[in-house]
């Protein structure tokens, strides 16, 4: 039998081959950053399964701190470092997040607080700088008290309306407004980086597959 020799020109797809080799950084940094975003969004959705009536601020804690690149496939997603103060008790265990007062809680008591049952923002010194409201223990409870308003507070003054302070069973004639409270520790968990593992392993592979899809395109 006589031989034969047949050559094939592999050069176009050498050439396709090292232009999607070229491509493979791209489509993983391309898939970090969709897991990336996607771990977000799921971890600002939480907020609201763990706690009760979040604030808006507590519902976006969650940020991408870095976007993956092709020269550097690492993508980070972490707390804003606002909320991870007192969200990171909620992580690691421990206490309530404090500020002042020997690390004691200020909590309302007949004060003004926001559709979310916290003190707002600024409310304090706000009070603060009103001439019958001070800070003090009476009876052996701390906290940010309201004396009685006068006879022109009454008819025409502007004071923050609610109940008197009744201490035992003796009526002080101040409003407790805010009360200083022993800390505790907290009792729930955030569970961050539990649930962005869950959140990784479930959507890597389909975010893999669409970067690919996305790469070849690209490379064509």
């Amino acid at each position: 039998m006589a031989n034969a020799s047949i050559k094939i020109d592999t050069r176009a797809i050498q050439k396709q081959l090292s232009d999607m080799a070229k491509q493979i950084p791209f489509a993983t940094a391309t898939a970090l950053n969709s897991i990336a975003f996607d771990v977000m969004r799921k971890e600002n959705d939480s907020m609201a399964e763990i706690f009760d009536n979040p604030r808006p601020f507590t519902q976006r804690a969650t940020q991408v701190e870095k976007k993956a690149s092709k020269t550097d496939l690492t993508a980070v997603v972490s707390l804003r470092p606002a909320q991870e103060r007192y969200l990171l008790p909620y992580e690691e265990g421990g206490q309530h997040a404090t500020s002042g007062n020997a690390g004691k809680l200020l909590v309302p008591v007949d004060g003004p607080v926001d559709r979310y049952g916290q003190i707002p923002k600024g409310m304090i010194a706000r009070l603060m700088q009103r001439p019958d409201v001070f800070a003090g223990t009476i009876k052996g409870i701390e906290g940010i008290w309201q004396r009685p308003a006068s006879g022109n507070q009454r008819n025409g003054g502007k004071g923050v309306k609610g109940r008197l302070s009744t201490l035992g069973t003796k009526k002080t004639g101040l409003r407790l407004l805010y009360a200083w409270r022993e800390n505790k520790s907290v009792n729930k968990s955030l569970g961050f980086v539990d649930r962005a593992r869950k959140i990784i392993e479930a959507s890597s592979p389909q975010a893999l597959q669409a970067a690919i899809q996305k790469a070849i395109r690209t490379a064509r």
